[in-house]
Parts: structure tokens; C-alpha cells; sequence
């Protein structure tokens, strides 16, 4: 299997290519419609297993996306890639996001998911040290624990990586 960079890098119609998608009748919004048609959606990444739905919308397009959305977040959180933090240097791509010491790329971008299975790797190569993965990006502590928060899987992925740590999940919740 690939990297999780590589896979987040993907465009979206290539992306798709490595997945199954799965159309099926779900309750949620469309009011007399509900039921009657096959408009939520499952996207299934063949190599990992990992997927994501949405039955948010009443269209087969619109829930499309948004279950893609929701699954690049997903393999951002469980797909891991080794970093070697000897001679680290921060990707280009991701610099253009952690300028003047702060995290600025909005849950909305698809790179968004892509700069959070970076950050969550730094975070495995360095027992779930915050401070030492901020250094690494050149960004604030602060400014790192509160862009994780912005997506709840990256989040939770965080705080299960500083549990494996032998750390508070959490050091801003004493």
C-alpha cells in the first residue's frame, strides 16, 4: 500500500479509483422521499478496508462527496507512515500552511486531511510530544493542539497516539 501522503495527494477522481462506492437507502433528510431512493453513500478504500458514508444530503452526488470528504479524514487518522526524525525537514506543501508560527489550512481543504496524517505521524515518531512536532513544523504549540481540534477524527486520532504514549490524551484539560 502507499504511503497516507501519497493516498491524500490524489486528486479526487483518482482517489476514487482506489475505492468501491456504494449507493443504498437510508433514513435522513428528503421528507416523503426517505427510503424510496438509493441516495447515501459508502466509499470503501479497497487497500486499507477503511470507509465513510453520508446519508446528509438528498442527493447521490452531494453524499458522494461528502462521504469522500469524511474518508480522507478517516485514512489520515488510521493510516500511518514512518517519519525519520533525524535531519527532518518539513515538506514544501506543508510550509505553505504553518506560516508566522500558525497552522492555516481550514477542515474544508482537501489538503486539510493530508497535513493531518503528517502532523499524526510526527506525533508517533515523537511519543506524542506536541511541542517537539510544533518545533518540527514551525508553528506554536497552541496553535498545533488547537488545529487538531478543528476535526474531531484527527483529534481523536491524537489523543489515542498520546494514550499510546503513556500521556494525559489531552494536556490542555488538567
Amino acid at each position: 500500500m502507499n504511503s497516507v501522503d501519497a493516498i491524500l495527494a490524489l486528486p479526487e477522481d483518482q482517489l476514487l479509483r482506489q475505492c468501491r462506492v456504494e449507493f443504498y437507502k437510508s433514513g435522513g433528510p428528503g421528507g416523503q422521499k426517505r427510503n424510496k431512493t438509493s441516495s447515501a453513500a459508502r466509499i470503501i478504500h479497497v487497500a486499507s478496508g477503511i470507509e465513510a458514508h453520508s446519508n446528509d444530503f438528498r442527493s447521490q452526488v452531494e453524499n458522494r462527496l461528502r462521504a469522500l470528504h469524511r474518508l480522507r479524514f478517516k485514512l489520515a487518522a488510521e493510516l500511518r507512515t514512518a517519519v525519520s526524525l533525524f535531519g527532518y525537514e518539513p515538506p514544501a506543501w506543508i510550509l505553505a500552511y504553518t506560516n508566522g508560527g500558525k497552522m492555516h489550512v481550514n477542515q474544508k481543504n482537501t489538503d486539510f486531511a493530508r497535513v493531518g496524517a503528517h502532523v499524526l505521524d510526527l506525533l508517533t515518531a515523537t511519543d506524542g510530544n506536541y511541542a517537539k512536532v510544533a518545533a518540527l513544523i514551525c508553528v506554536t504549540t497552541s496553535s498545533l493542539a488547537k488545529w487538531l481540534q478543528l476535526e474531531h477524527t484527527i483529534w481523536d486520532a491524537a489523543c489515542h497516539i498520546r494514550r499510546d504514549a503513556g500521556h494525559h490524551a489531552n494536556p490542555f484539560s488538567h
